[in-house]
């Protein structure tokens, strides 16, 4: 049965977007971590979030699957969502050059053993904006957990601790956070689904 209901369509698509963002993310963090870390932990954080990614991607596909029952409604951008996806797309301008920039910098001072945790500060800090722009306070706390981890391991790094073990830590620490707001995400789908009785 199709559903009519005004904007559940967009909203289901912000769901899987953002759960498209998170699975990925998950996935690239969870993959540095168990990369640096060789199997030293038993290859316990690569089992881990292999069954978290999976739990999302089920749930994803479930999301999908729902959306596509929902009636496409002709609604054109508003003139806020415009500005949104524009500021959107500079915040991530400016996050790929901070990145190349820092990348750059450590390498000339031979210091690349700090590149995993400043690129993670790099990424935790630009969820602050964008929490901002898009109006989500879990963005704020993403942002904030996955900035603290970064600043623990450059905190650690500075103490000498081996590089594998840093980006260990804090590739684990990443994967967590953004694996725990892609929770969030499939709780907003489900709540969506139950108002929605599809």
């Amino acid at each position: 049965m199709m559903s009519t209901v005004p904007n559940l369509k967009k909203e289901f698509e912000d769901v899987l977007g953002g759960l498209f963002l998170m699975i990925a993310f998950t996935l690239v963090w969870a993959v540095i971590g168990e990369v640096a870390l060789h199997g030293r932990d038993y290859w316990g954080i690569g089992v881990l979030f292999a069954i978290v990614i999976g739990f999302l991607l089920v749930s994803y596909m479930k999301f999908y699957t729902t959306s596509k029952k929902i009636k496409v409604e002709a609604v054109p951008a508003s003139i806020e969502d415009k500005a949104k996806s524009k500021w959107f797309n500079i915040i991530f301008i400016v996050e790929g050059v901070a990145i190349f920039v820092v990348v750059n910098v450590l390498n000339n001072t031979g210091n690349g053993n700090y590149f995993i945790s400043c690129f993670a500060l790099i990424v935790g800090l630009h969820f602050f904006p964008l929490g901002k722009i898009m109006e989500r306070k879990a963005y704020y706390f993403m942002g904030g957990f996955i900035s603290l981890g970064a600043i623990l391991g450059i905190i650690l790094t500075s103490k000498g601790f081996p590089a594998y073990e840093v980006t260990g830590i804090v590739g684990a620490w990443c994967a967590f956070a953004t694996s725990a707001y892609g929770i969030t995400l499939i709780n907003r789908g489900n709540q969506l689904k139950l108002s929605s009785s599809l």
